[in-house]
C-alpha cells in the first residue's frame, strides 16, 4: 500500500501496521479523510447527474425539432405535418384565435376609476391651483349591473370558441388542399416515369419494324407510325414536366415556402383503406366538424346576446367617495351612489328585437349547416367509394389484361400474325390504363381529403 507524506514522497507501510485496527496513516486528521471521501462521492454523483441531464435535454431537443421537408424522398405525412406547422393561413387563423382569448378578461373588466382634485374659493385661477381655500379630492367608479359583466364574459368566451373552430376548419382546409397538391405532384412525376417507359417500348417497336422492313416483311408506314407515336409521347412528357412544376409551386405555397424551393420525390400514397359506414361518418361529422360546431356556438352566442340586450333595461351604477378640506370644518368625507335611469325605453326595446331576430337567424343557420353536412358527407363518401372501386378494378383486372394484351400483340407482330396497328393499339391501351390508374389514385386522395374535411378529423 502506498501512503503520501507531507513532502509528497511515497513510503512503504508494513503489513502488520496496516493490519492493526488502530493504524492511521501519516498526516492523518480525524474526520478529514471521511469528509474528503464524502466530498469526492458527492462530486462524482453531481457529475453523473449533470451528464444524464445533458443527455436528456439533448434528446428532448432533438425530438422536439420540427420535421423538415426532404429534398430526397417526400412523404405525405411530412407534408401534412409541415402544413399544420408552417401554413401562413393556418398561422393567421391561430393568431386570430389567440387574440380573441385575450378579449375575454377585457370584456369582464369594468371601466377605470376616475380621480379628481378640485381647488375652490380662490381669488385667481393660479391661486386655485396653489392656494385654494377649500380642496376636494374625489374618486369615482362606474359599474354596469353585475349580471352584465357576466354576460359580456360569456359572449367573449363564445367568440373565442368560435374562432377556435374556425382555426380547426382552416387546418383541415389547408390539409385537404395539401393532400390534393401532393397527389397531383405524385401523378405528374409518375406520368413522366410512365411516358419514359412507353418511349422505351416504342423505340423497341420502331427497331422491330425497321428490322422487318429490312427483311422485306414489313411496310415503311409501320416505321413512320412508330416515329409519330414516339413524338406524341415526347410531347406529352413535356406536358407532365410542366405539371410537376405547377404542382410543386402550389404545394410550396401551402407549406409556406418560396415557389422555387426544392421538393423531394413524392412517395406513392398508402393503399386505400375501407371507409367507415355512412352512419359512423355522420356521427363523427356531427360531433367533430368545425363548421358545424361553429354554427352551434354562434346560436348559443346569439342567445347570450339576447340576454345582454335585455340587460339594457337594468340601471348602471356609480360610486363616488369625496374628501373635503376647508378652514372651518377641516377634513370631511362624502359618499354617493348613483343609478342610471333607462328613460328612453324604446332603444333597449329595439335592441331586444334585433337580438331576437339574430338568434332566430343563427338557429336557422345551425340547422342549415347540419343538413348541409349530411348532404355533403353522403356525396363525398360516394365519390370516394367510386374512386376506391375503380382503383381496385384497375389493379386487379384492367392493368394485368392490358399488359398481357401487349405481350400477345408484340409476339404476334414479330411472327407476322398481326399488323403494326394492332401492336400500336395494345401499347396505347396499356399507356392509357396506367395513366388512368394513377389519375384515379390522385382522385381518391382528393376525395378522401374532401371527406376528412367534412368529417372534421383524419380517417
Amino acid at each position: 500500500m502506498w501512503s503520501v507524506s507531507s513532502n509528497m514522497s511515497p513510503e512503504w507501510t508494513s503489513s502488520h501496521e496496516m493490519m492493526n485496527d488502530n493504524y492511521m496513516p501519516p498526516n492523518h486528521i480525524p474526520g478529514l479523510d471521511r469528509g474528503r471521501r464524502l466530498h469526492g462521492k458527492r462530486a462524482a454523483n453531481e457529475g453523473v447527474n449533470a451528464l444524464l441531464l445533458t443527455l436528456l435535454l439533448t434528446t428532448m431537443a432533438q425530438s422536439q425539432q420540427p420535421e423538415t421537408i426532404s429534398t430526397g424522398t417526400l412523404s405525405l405525412q411530412q407534408v401534412l405535418a409541415a402544413v399544420r406547422r408552417d401554413n401562413p393561413e393556418a398561422l393567421a387563423a391561430r393568431r386570430r384565435w389567440e387574440a380573441s382569448r385575450e378579449r375575454i378578461v377585457q370584456s369582464a373588466t369594468p371601466a377605470q376609476p376616475r380621480l379628481g382634485v378640485e381647488g375652490m374659493y380662490a381669488a385667481s385661477l393660479s391661486r386655485a391651483v396653489t392656494e385654494p381655500e377649500e380642496k376636494t379630492v374625489t374618486i369615482t367608479q362606474e359599474l354596469p349591473f353585475p349580471t352584465v359583466l357576466h354576460l359580456r364574459h360569456g359572449l367573449a368566451a363564445k367568440d373565442a370558441a368560435m374562432l377556435e373552430q374556425s382555426y380547426r376548419a382552416k387546418l383541415l382546409e389547408v390539409g385537404a388542399r395539401a393532400r390534393t397538391a401532393y397527389a397531383m405532384l405524385f401523378l405528374a412525376g409518375k406520368g413522366i416515369s410512365i411516358y419514359d417507359e412507353s418511349i422505351g417500348i416504342m423505340r423497341r417497336f420502331s427497331r422491330v419494324a425497321e428490322s422487318k422492313i429490312s427483311a422485306g416483311r414489313g411496310a415503311q408506314s409501320d416505321a413512320l407510325k412508330a416515329q409519330v407515336e414516339l413524338t406524341r409521347m415526347l410531347n406529352m412528357r413535356v406536358t407532365m414536366e410542366q405539371e410537376v412544376e405547377t404542382s410543386g409551386a402550389m404545394l410550396n405555397a401551402l407549406l409556406g415556402r418560396e415557389a422555387r424551393a426544392a421538393l423531394g420525390v413524392p412517395q406513392e400514397p398508402a393503399p386505400a383503406a375501407a371507409l367507415l359506414d355512412g352512419d359512423a361518418l355522420e356521427a363523427a361529422a356531427v360531433s367533430d366538424r368545425p363548421e358545424l360546431r361553429e354554427a352551434l356556438l354562434a346560436a348559443e352566442r346569439a342567445e347570450g346576446s339576447l340576454s345582454l340586450a335585455r340587460s339594457e333595461y337594468l340601471p348602471e351604477l356609480m360610486f363616488q367617495g369625496r374628501r373635503r378640506s376647508d378652514p372651518m370644518r377641516g377634513k370631511t368625507y362624502d359618499a354617493m351612489v348613483g343609478l342610471s335611469f333607462p328613460l328612453w325605453f324604446w332603444k333597449p326595446a329595439a335592441m331586444v328585437r334585433e337580438a331576437r331576430a339574430e338568434r332566430d337567424m343563427a338557429q336557422a343557420e345551425a340547422s342549415a349547416a347540419r343538413l348541409s353536412t349530411q348532404a355533403e358527407l353522403r356525396a363525398a363518401r360516394s365519390r370516394a367509394r367510386t374512386a376506391q372501386r375503380l382503383l381496385e378494378a384497375y389493379r386487379t383486372t384492367l392493368l394485368p389484361q392490358a399488359e398481357e394484351s401487349l405481350k400477345v400483340a408484340e409476339s404476334a407482330y414479330q411472327s407476322d400474325r398481326a399488323g403494326f396497328l394492332d401492336l400500336l393499339d395494345a401499347e396505347r391501351s396499356l399507356l392509357a390504363f396506367r395513366l388512368e390508374y394513377y389519375q384515379t389514385m390522385a382522385e381518391y386522395e382528393t376525395r378522401l381529403a374532401e371527406l376528412q374535411r367534412i368529417v372534421g378529423r383524419e380517417l
